[in-house]
């Protein structure tokens, strides 16, 4: 989300390190990005943020252009696509590490992107615009379905083993498997939250008022029932190699909890204390990597690495941003910078690659 809506006053503090030079966080130890990756050359529409004299003012339902909402990367981890403020999807190729596509959607505030595990599709969703979800084909960008929403958000997409199922989840507690052929429904959720589909997407994990689903992404049968670790648990990531998932918990100011999968167990050096807190309002990102066994995340407008191992973090400089995604394999990790008008060091907005294991080096994580 922008910062014209609701992450300014969230992330009030975290602005404040810019003016003052004041560390609020102690670890700003990530190094800066192996390349970035910029969106190609388009008119961009007038920011809905602006200064005058030493006021901020905020033009309300307006967004920000230079703005990414949410980064995913395809299935084989070669595609990376970003959802964009004004409706604006961008794909790369991050094999070639180059710009593929642009996608203009008419959905406002893209929010969430799926990109289909053949690389032939992408599904995107937004707000304050069209709200349906709409089927692309890539990589000529033409549109190939709509589907009908209505008025509830979706808060997610994610492809299943095939291009013909597409797991959604609305904001109004909805989660149902969409044939996207058909355009009906092959499952319904009644009741579950939160769908997380496991790093080698092979396990489907939803929460409801006081389980933990798990089921299997073949034929969406259910394999186990857990106790919901917390109330308010939202879940974040889930790899069953490493018998691992990451849970957010909004009664404990939106901290990471790391839980064992196959028992439920809270894992030692849970809880990090020293990891910038989320506003759940602008989104935020983190996931399990299964090559490392680290943690990464987006969150307060900075990147952040956790070992799971010894409970040592690090943390980027700011980044003004929310949205992040890992490759399938965790090898690498992508992270969006963004400008604000009050930063001293102006930067080009755009999508940051990190290697991880680059991360973990000059960290001296396990």
């Amino acid at each position: 989300m922008s910062i014209g809506r609701l992450w300014l006053p969230s992330f009030a503090a975290a602005l404040l390190t810019n003016i003052t030079g004041a560390a609020v966080f102690a670890q700003m130890v990530i190094p800066d990005p192996n390349l970035i990756l910029h969106d190609a050359k388009h008119k961009e529409p007038k920011s809905g943020i602006e200064m005058s004299g030493n006021n901020i003012v905020i033009r309300s339902g307006v967004g920000t252009p230079t703005t990414i909402n949410v980064l995913s990367f395809s299935r084989d981890g070669k595609l990376l696509a970003a959802g964009k403020d004004f409706g604006r999807v961008v794909l790369w190729d991050v094999t070639q590490r180059a710009f593929l596509c642009a996608l203009d959607t008419g959905q406002g505030i893209v929010r969430v992107v799926a990109i289909s595990p053949d690389d032939q599709l992408i599904a995107t969703a937004g707000t304050d615009g069209d709200p349906n979800i709409k089927l692309w084909h890539l990589p000529d960008g033409k549109l190939r379905k709509s589907f009908y929403v209505g008025h509830p958000a979706v808060q997610k997409l994610a492809f299943g083993p095939e291009a013909s199922s597409l797991l959604v989840a609305e904001n109004n507690g909805v989660t149902y498997v969409l044939d996207t052929t058909s355009g009906n429904h092959k499952l319904e959720l009644p009741g579950e939250r939160g769908p997380v589909l496991s790093t080698d997407a092979t396990t489907l994990m939803t929460m409801s008022d006081t389980s933990v689903i798990f089921r299997s992404m073949g034929d969406w049968q259910q394999q186990k029932v857990l106790p919901k670790p917390a109330k308010l648990a939202i879940p974040l990531s889930l790899d069953m190699r490493l018998d691992t998932y990451i849970y957010g918990d909004y009664a404990e100011e939106y901290s990471f909890v790391a839980v064992r999968a196959s028992t439920g167990e809270i894992l030692p050096n849970s809880r990090p204390v020293n990891l910038p807190k989320s506003n759940p309002s602008t989104g935020y990102f983190a996931s399990l990597s299964p090559n490392s066994g680290l943690v990464f995340g987006h969150t307060g407008g900075r990147l952040w690495a956790w070992d799971l191992k010894t409970g040592k973090t690090c943390i980027s400089k700011v980044l003004y941003s929310e949205s992040g995604d890992i490759n399938p394999d965790g090898s690498l990790l992508a992270g969006a910078i963004d400008n604000s008008i009050i930063a001293r060091d102006k930067t080009e907005p755009g999508v940051g690659l990190w290697q991880t294991n680059s991360i973990r080096e000059a960290c001296g994580l396990q």
